[in-house]
């Protein structure tokens, strides 16, 4: 028989193939471990983890490609003797396959004849679900319990094999990498794009990508191989799902080959839960040997996940979830909705009221959504399922809410959450209209609690109080978190009034009845608070103190889906920006956006605005665009509390003077809430006053800029607000630095040093831009400052003369249609036309030109020093160059255009 050599090499690799050192630790070599078993369904990358991984850690490793034809014994012994002779010298050499002998005694044979010792390797077998025949797997199972301990089997298959994989799981003889430990990271997405696309797609877009692909590498490829544009990029994740016509074709292809009718019925009425058991499954399904053809569906690699592996429970990966539903229509109506029905009922019998109500609202149910809701209603919301309570009150419609004082009120919280502010005033409406009746009177402390909600929300703490106060007179009968409720308002309330002191022992009882009862979300909430009255008082790091016990909470208790999570993560990024600390406070902000993913994009206002505020301090211009695009959007759908009206427009006015657009500017003061100097008894009325004077400033009206901060000046002397006193001294030294007034420019700047030896401010400082540097030269050169005050002057002039040159460096290198121009230009080197670089190819080729090692590039771009060392090796090859000073030449060459020199 003649031997294909393909079959006994390894593949080839892409040009641009993503290095994954993060799974070195599954690639140990040593006595003890007999079997790595890389095992994921089809597009995961198993076959390039391999190609890749190996000679990246110099692991020698013999290869055999099997395909469908290889199921048969004669065949597959052949090739397995080839392939084992790669690893053999010529003074061994196996003897041939014997006539009419079983796999267990020809590859027994085989054993004997291999020496006893030898250099660590591996031994590859690729695609081994082709091998399914008894004889085949027997004699590969009988191999693995008496292989040599220098040679490491290694199999890639989409199926799990049936070679006792539970014994040596059991002895420690077996590594697994599954399909969680082959789905792309952030930063091998990030790579991904890097080498793909020519432009940088925003961090959200990125990570949205990644939550909805569960980054199966086949469906983000979809994604870079479909796109040119940033914006054409964020339609696609938007349009990426199981039901895209790309991938009804690909899974249809998958289960055609997969499974018999009968199965795919199974696995079609599966589809219509988000995770199940064999227990679930017994109380929804009918049929026989459920549990057993559930785990023939697992065994096969139909995209089922165990969550948790030492569960029971199972789920479809993502995308293969999305197709079910999307082919559930090939069940009749009856049937689906008599699973739906089902399945609520299951779920609400496993104590699961989430689900019951999301199978309940599927299954278009009224009568069993309005009875869910009055039941479970408050345990819902205590849970922070938004979205979920909408979706079943959309189905009921407000004519039926409104007749009853249960449904109004928690549709009153819900609208509530989720900044409908119009809604919620329309349901109050209802409330008052209706508050003589009995059943309504009964409610009294919930309707007034839920009335001063919203007072605060509109800033009306003198409203709010007082409500506050009488749902706390009367006993709460629906919602047992009424009185806390109650009293967080209250603390809310002496918040906005400035009274911070008071506001910290109020939601510190909050704490503490939260704790007695065990209400979480409201727990957290307390947490939150108590770090943003912290944060107005300049105590920034008691605030992050704060925080970390905040998030031990938060995972202890797995929290981490609750929309108050968000407001965790928000205040968390504000705080690290402050600090400077930008990779950890985008980290922050991105973590709070997929916290709501699935609630709405308006819900991430804040989190947007972070991450706007991080890519302008990195001197990012193109991702600071789209981010800027997207919180502009946000703000224009909805109505916002001050707070982060305020907080989004401060980052706008940022933008535009960064970008000199001073007609912005202009528009803004006509449309933003108008600077009440005299109620700014908070942070977010001294920010929304604060803009204003900046926005002045920026537009040369200098006077009138100057009497607004001094007015600010009053309240933050008065309340303590030292924060604020901080960023009011920044913004003073900024007018009087305009106005030639260098004396008193240097006397803002010095209050400002010395208040920061308490806030630690660093992001603020650095915003002012031009004028820091000078003001702190002048200050340093002078002598007057104290040490600390000295110390920290140094700090933040390194850190404004780096980022200044950083910054516009990066920004030149990521400008498409700079680089797009200098390709185009006839004295530019053929090779970069016939060649093209990517994207992050040119940023290291400018890294490597400023005279950075590839640990400091690494460290710069955030990445690991072996992604750097591709993105170097690929560069080379492009350019034909050999040394690092050949790309020194070319870089200055190349950045000789761009500069215009």
């Amino acid at each position: 028989m003649s031997l294909l050599k393909e079959k006994l090499k390894a593949p080839p690799l892409p040009l641009s193939v993503v290095a994954r050192p993060r799974l070195n630790d599954y690639f140990t070599l040593n006595d003890r471990v007999r079997l790595l078993l890389i095992q994921a369904p089809s597009g995961y990358g198993k076959t390039a983890l391999l190609a890749e991984r190996l000679p990246a850690l110099e692991q020698e490793a013999a290869w055999l490609r099997l395909d469908q034809r290889d199921n048969q014994p004669a065949r597959f012994l052949t090739y397995w003797r080839a392939a084992l002779h790669k690893l053999l010298d010529d003074t061994y050499v196996l003897s041939p396959m014997a006539d009419n002998t079983d796999c267990i005694e020809q590859l027994e044979r085989w054993l004997g004849e291999l020496p006893e010792q030898r250099s660590p390797c591996r031994f590859v077998v690729d695609e081994f679900e082709h091998l399914t025949h008894p004889d085949i797997l027997a004699g590969v199972a009988h191999w693995l319990r008496h292989q040599p301990p220098w040679l490491t089997l290694t199999l890639a298959s989409r199926s799990r094999p049936a070679l006792g994989l539970a014994s040596l799981r059991l002895r420690g003889e077996l590594e697994e990498i599954d399909l969680h430990g082959l789905a792309f990271d952030s930063e091998e997405a990030h790579t991904l794009c890097a080498e793909q696309l020519s432009f940088p797609p925003t961090r959200v877009s990125l990570e949205r990508a990644l939550r909805k692909s569960g980054g199966w590498i086949l469906a983000l490829n979809w994604l870079v191989e479909r796109t040119t544009t940033r914006a054409g990029f964020d339609a696609l994740v938007e349009r990426l799902s199981g039901a895209h016509p790309d991938f009804v074709a690909w899974f249809d292809e998958l289960l055609a080959a997969a499974l018999p009718s009968e199965e795919r019925e199974l696995m079609l009425q599966l589809g219509v839960l988000e995770r199940f058991s064999p227990e679930l499954m017994a109380r929804l399904l009918e049929g026989e040997r459920l549990t057993q053809r559930l785990e023939a569906f697992e065994q096969a690699g139909l995209f089922i996940e165990r969550p948790d592996p030492h569960a029971q429970w199972f789920r479809f990966q993502r995308l293969f979830g999305e197709y079910l539903r999307h082919r559930r229509h090939e069940l009749n109506l009856s049937t689906q909705r008599r699973l739906h029905q089902r399945a609520s009922q299951a779920w609400l019998a496993l104590n699961d009221p989430v689900m019951a109500l999301r199978q309940a609202i599927l299954a278009e149910e009224q009568e069993d959504v309005a009875s869910l809701l009055t039941a479970q209603g408050p345990a819902l919301l205590a849970s922070g399922a938004y979205a979920l309570l909408a979706q079943g009150f959309a189905l009921l419609g407000e004519p039926k809410l409104s007749k009853s004082p249960e449904h109004t009120l928690l549709y009153g919280w819900v609208s509530h959450g989720q900044f409908q502010f119009d809604v919620t005033a329309r349901v109050i409406g209802w409330i008052e209209a209706q508050l003589d009746e009995p059943e309504w009177q009964a409610l009294n402390a919930e309707f007034a609690t839920l009335r001063a909600q919203l007072a605060i929300n509109h800033g009306n703490a003198e409203r709010a109080a007082p409500l506050a106060e009488q749902a706390l007179a009367v006993p709460a009968r629906y919602l047992a978190s009424t009185p806390l409720t109650a009293t967080a308002i209250l603390s809310e309330a002496r918040f906005v009034q400035g009274y911070l002191e008071e506001s910290l022992q109020r939601v510190r009882e909050v704490e503490r009845q939260a704790r007695q009862v065990g209400d979480h979300q409201r727990l957290l909430w307390s947490f939150c608070h108590q770090s943003e009255a912290l944060v107005a008082q300049g105590r920034l790091q008691a605030a992050y103190d704060i925080q970390e016990r905040a998030f031990a909470h938060l995972e202890r208790a797995e929290l981490e889906h609750l929309p108050v999570a968000e407001f965790l993560y928000r205040i968390r990024s504000q705080v690290l920006w402050e600090w400077h600390r930008l990779d950890e406070a985008e980290q922050a902000a991105l973590k709070g956006i997929a916290v709501l993913d699935n609630q709405g994009e308006r819900w991430t206002l804040q989190c947007h605005i972070q991450l706007a505020k991080v890519a302008q301090s990195r001197g990012d211009q193109a991702q600071c665009a789209d981010h800027i695009r997207r919180l502009r959007k946000i703000l224009s759908e909805g109505d916002y509390h001050i707070d982060w009206v305020a907080n989004a427009h401060a980052t706008l006015l940022a933008w535009w003077q960064s970008t000199h657009d001073m007609d912005a500017v202009e528009r803004w003061r006509q449309e933003a809430p108008e600077p009440i100097a005299e109620h700014a008894t908070n942070h977010f009325s001294q920010c929304n006053v604060r803009n204003h004077a900046r926005a002045l400033t920026l537009l040369g009206r200098y006077e009138e800029a100057r009497e607004l901060l001094d007015a600010l000046e009053a309240h933050t002397q008065r309340l303590g607000l030292v924060t604020d006193a901080n960023r009011n001294q920044l913004c003073l030294a900024a007018v009087a630095w305009h106005q030639g007034q260098v004396v008193q420019a240097s006397h803002h700047m010095h209050q400002a040093l010395g208040l920061a030896s308490r806030t630690a401010l660093v992001g603020s400082f650095l915003r002012l831009g031009k004028p820091l540097g000078e003001l702190l030269s002048t200050l340093l050169a002078s002598n007057t400052l104290a040490p600390l005050e000295q110390a920290r002057a140094e700090r933040l002039l390194t850190l404004a003369i780096r980022q200044k040159d950083f910054g516009s460096a990066r920004r030149l290198m990521l400008d498409e249609t700079v680089i797009a121009n200098i390709v185009a230009r006839p004295d530019v080197p053929e090779l970069i036309r016939t060649s093209p670089l990517t994207r992050r190819e040119w940023q290291i080729l400018g890294l490597i030109h400023a005279g950075l090692s590839n640990e400091q590039i690494a460290e710069q771009l955030s990445v690991a020093p072996t992604t750097i060392k591709t993105h170097i090796r690929s560069l080379y090859q492009k350019q034909n160059i050999r040394r690092r000073d050949e790309a020194i030449a070319l870089a200055g060459q190349l950045l000789a255009h761009i500069q215009g020199e």
